[in-house]
């Protein structure tokens, strides 16, 4: 894309008027083709504005969320004071692709819709995502007497992290039946103890202040493809090429902010209960992690991880994560786990190559993960090595055991002395005092 067609795009009368009616109120960045923004803060006003930095060479606009009685007037210590509101932007994007970023879309939107929200904004990001947009207006003005303008970013990222865990489950079962589990997994540097879809597709949950996103009509750097808005309806069969600047130009879109007074209260109400909810549970279920004092030997192993041992057909580089923490766990050196998995290593139909074994031990050893949950299926049932024996099932009971905990019902608890024994009985007592009232009563 060469400087005259740029200038030729962003001198349309369409996309100049898009693209001030979304800056209103907004701090406004330029960004060049290598990716570096103009001066900030900026504001545009004027369709002479938008011309004017482009023959500068700006290629792309961005906008903050954040709405300002002054832009201008932004500074590092102002913030809140200047804030009027903030528009809700949920970012998606996958390295996978186009389409997963279109999958966690949907099951967005669909949750927005079962809240009665309709009027939510759609647009493409101009590579290989979404946003989608809540705007200011949706959103009550006060949120427990304080405004909602003063409360950000915490605000968002509430309903970011709520909107997340929502769709968790069912946008990894949409990923699975998509892709399959061993393609998802093949795209990870590293193989991790739980499998969850913000592995594969980004849903933005970091926002800060001055948190910007591209404006409607913008086009994108890295593709040349436009950040156009788009309907619901047109989501599912959306197209790369339909983001092509004269497709764009020929057809009509609808608005990327719209909404109706208070059309999300009840998901701002709902997320933030949640939130609450979730600090009192991280609170309650602070778990330690199981510690031995010496080293545990093979002996006291579960069956899974003796099955592991024994050599595996499938499922080898998961296996490698499982025994590099578990025995790391067991209070094993660096130089036993070492010399245990390359033993193991060679039992195995395929054996792995001996830079992985190294690269998982030594990740192992500085991160210090727990192994999978026994009722992980990729780790255990899928490739045939959960075979529990009546210790398991004791420990499965509630379904939150892991096999690091089997141990500790195996290994014999040494008995407690409490301090003063009766010489005709045995019996223990806390202090000599109990022990003679036991004598003169029992004996």
């Amino acid at each position: 894309m060469n400087r005259h067609q740029l200038v030729e795009y962003y001198s349309n009368e369409h996309v100049i008027s898009e693209i001030l009616k979304a800056a209103k109120d907004r701090e406004v960045a330029g960004a060049f083709w290598d990716g570096r923004y103009d001066q900030r803060p900026n504001i545009v006003q004027y369709p002479s504005d938008i011309v004017q930095m482009v023959k500068k060479g700006i290629t792309s606009f961005h906008l903050s969320v954040e709405h300002w009685s002054n832009p201008m007037a932004i500074t590092n210590d102002n913030y809140d004071k200047i804030r009027t509101g903030w528009d809700m932007i949920i970012d998606i994007d996958s390295k996978l692709g186009l389409d997963e970023s279109k999958i966690a879309a949907q099951h967005i939107c669909k949750l927005l819709k079962s809240y009665g929200i309709k009027n939510f904004g759609i647009k493409f990001s101009g590579r290989r995502g979404f946003h989608i947009s809540l705007p200011s207006v949706m959103f009550p003005k006060e949120i427990d007497y304080k405004p909602l303008a003063k409360k950000y970013p915490e605000t968002p990222r509430i309903i970011a992290n709520f909107i997340r865990e929502k769709i968790k489950d069912e946008l990894l079962a949409e990923l699975v039946k998509q892709k399959g589990m061993k393609k998802l997994t093949a795209t990870l540097d590293e193989v991790p103890s739980e499998v969850n879809p913000y592995m594969f597709v980004e849903v933005e949950k970091d926002w800060g202040n001055r948190h910007m996103f591209r404006a409607p009509y913008s086009f994108n750097e890295k593709t040349w493809l436009v950040s156009v808005p788009l309907k619901l309806t047109d989501l599912k069969n959306f197209k790369k090429e339909d983001a092509e600047s004269t497709k764009v130009l020929s057809k009509k879109h609808p608005d990327f902010f719209s909404g109706e007074a208070d059309e999300a209260a009840e998901l701002l109400t709902d997320a933030i209960d949640w939130n609450v909810l979730q600090k009192k549970k991280e609170v309650k279920t602070k778990k330690k992690l199981v510690k031995f004092e010496r080293k545990v030997p093979e002996e006291h192993f579960p069956p899974c991880i003796k099955n592991i041992l024994n050599g595996l057909p499938d499922g080898r580089k998961r296996s490698t994560f499982t025994l590099a923490n578990f025995l790391r766990a067991m209070k094993w050196t660096s130089e036993e786990i070492e010399d245990k998995i390359t033993e193991w290593n060679q039992k195995n139909k395929q054996p792995l190559p001996s830079s992985f074994l190294l690269g998982q031990i030594r990740w192992a050893e500085r991160n210090q993960r727990t192994s999978a949950n026994c009722f992980n299926d990729q780790f255990y049932v899928s490739i045939g090595i959960c075979k529990p024996d009546p210790t398991c099932n004791r420990m499965n009971a509630k379904k939150t055991s892991n096999p690091m905990a089997y141990p500790m019902r195996k290994i014999p608890k040494k008995r407690k002395f409490r301090g003063f024994s009766c010489g005709v009985c045995n019996k223990e007592f806390k202090t000599s005092k109990s022990l003679q009232l036991h004598k003169s009563k029992t004996h």
